[in-house]
């Protein structure tokens, strides 16, 4: 009799990291697998999955994810956790609400408890014991689980499923979604039997900001990126003539930041534009405009032609009064159009995207903006600058495989030098994929897919 295997899937980049990259294929292979999704997204999930050994369960716990109790401790938690992001939330806090006493309290509560080891994971049982509804207990009845695979260890939903794994004895192991969350997201408030991280930068960020110990700890790479090894691009005649593009040129995808992080992701669009009109970049090339699939972007400002091409593909739409993500799926038509999109530009140019490890996966030459268009005295927080202090950003930064673009001037300078040099910095490129994504031997999905299946 196979074992099962509760598998969580409540954010849209676990259906391309997770269930799209092959981790759902080795499982299904030794055992019967449970996908926990949110109620309105069950029926899409059953018609893509659902088969003999996939069960696919809808579950409504947001309420419980939004009580006053939890939101409680989202907040210590985030207190308990002393890195740059946290100082800059506080900031925020302290400009949106004017509270003065709450901003003060804060900063001492974190100065002083995220010190204390025996506090932190007294909160930490102390979140168990008093916050744990168990909204999954006729599951666990039902299903009879031998192990728990929770994808995003920082989501409040993966903690409930956690929790309720943990008070009825089934073995847990949980896995870290993305590259930020160690630093950004909060103290950990959940220590799994084993935890699946990407790299050997993201094993030690554990222990030293969550206390969470080496040993459970193991090392996988990035499945979703692997998957580039055995991905075929699309006809260069098919892919241009989709995305309206001249065959004759090249391609200079760039990536804006979104409304979540500045506002003035248009002006450098007109920068670029100015560029190629006067003339100080090569005519042979059109940029690709590649808006984030949830994070919206507004460019109402910016006139788009045939030569600079805004592509919405899988892109979250820009509302005024809507500055975060929205829902949607990262299916497999999106992760062949990324990566047609990719393999065809000649230059990436980033601004705060993870499309960096994309562009270092497929050895592409990448720039990243770090000026906000034209202004001037631009407010700390509403800059690029704000967000290279974060810490993950600290560390890609410090690999040297991307220069920091201050103006319009060294963005000329940059965008000549790769495009007469696409293997400039090529050997830094490889350096850092070889940090972030491991051995990056196509292995990843195989490696998690054991690491859970070797609990049951």
């Amino acid at each position: 009799m196979k074992p099962v295997v509760f598998l969580s899937n409540f954010h849209p980049f676990i259906t391309k990291n997770v269930l799209n990259s092959g981790v759902l294929n080795f499982l299904l292979n030794r055992a019967d697998v449970i996908i926990f999704v949110s109620k309105n997204d069950e029926r899409y999930f059953k018609e893509l999955y659902q088969k003999n050994n996939v069960t696919v369960e809808g579950i409504d716990i947001g309420h419980l994810a939004r009580s006053r109790k939890n939101k409680l401790f989202i907040r210590i938690a985030d207190w308990l956790l002393d890195t740059n992001v946290g100082r800059f939330r506080k900031i925020e806090n302290l400009e949106r609400t004017g509270d003065k006493i709450k901003y003060f309290f804060s900063l001492i509560f974190t100065r002083f408890f995220s010190r204390i080891k025996p506090f932190k994971r007294f909160i930490r049982e102390l979140d168990y014991q008093i916050n744990n509804p168990r909204p999954f207990e006729l599951f666990f009845s039902k299903y009879k689980p031998s192990v728990v695979f929770a994808t995003d260890i920082f989501s409040d939903y993966d903690l409930l499923l956690l929790k309720n794994a943990r008070s009825f004895g089934v073995k847990t192991v949980a896995m870290v979604r993305s590259w930020d969350n160690t630093t950004g997201w909060g103290y950990a408030r959940f220590a799994p039997d084993k935890l699946i991280v990407h790299n050997e930068i993201m094993k030690a960020e554990m222990p030293k900001y969550h206390d969470i110990s080496e040993k459970i700890i193991q090392i996988s790479g990035i499945p979703q990126f692997e998957q580039y090894l055995k991905m075929k691009p699309t006809s260069r005649e098919e892919f241009y003539n989709k995305i309206g593009a001249d065959i004759n040129k090249r391609l200079v995808l760039f990536a804006p930041a979104g409304n979540f992080f500045i506002d003035t992701d248009w002006q450098i669009c007109q920068i670029l534009k100015d560029l190629y009109y006067e003339d100080k970049i090569p005519k042979d090339i059109q940029f690709i405009i590649r808006l984030h699939p949830f994070l919206p972007v507004d460019l109402s400002q910016f006139k788009p032609d045939e030569n600079f091409i805004i592509d919405i593909t899988g892109s979250a739409l820009f509302k005024p009064t809507l500055n975060t993500k929205t829902g949607g799926e990262l299916d497999k038509e999106f992760l062949q159009h990324l990566f047609d999109s990719l393999h065809y530009s000649s230059l990436v140019i980033n601004t705060i995207s993870s499309i960096i490890i994309d562009a270092a996966a497929l050895d592409k030459p990448l720039i990243t903006v770090n000026f906000n268009g034209w202004e001037k005295d631009v407010p700390v927080l509403k800059s690029l600058k704000r967000w290279r202090l974060a810490e993950n950003q600290i560390s890609w930064m410090s690999f040297g495989m991307t220069p920091l673009i201050e103006n319009k001037e060294e963005l000329v300078e940059w965008i000549n030098k790769y495009l007469n040099n696409p293997a400039l910095d090529s050997d830094k490129r490889k350096i850092f994929k070889q940090a972030y994504c491991g051995n990056y031997d196509g292995r990843s999905a195989e490696r998690i897919a054991s690491f859970v299946l070797d609990q049951t």
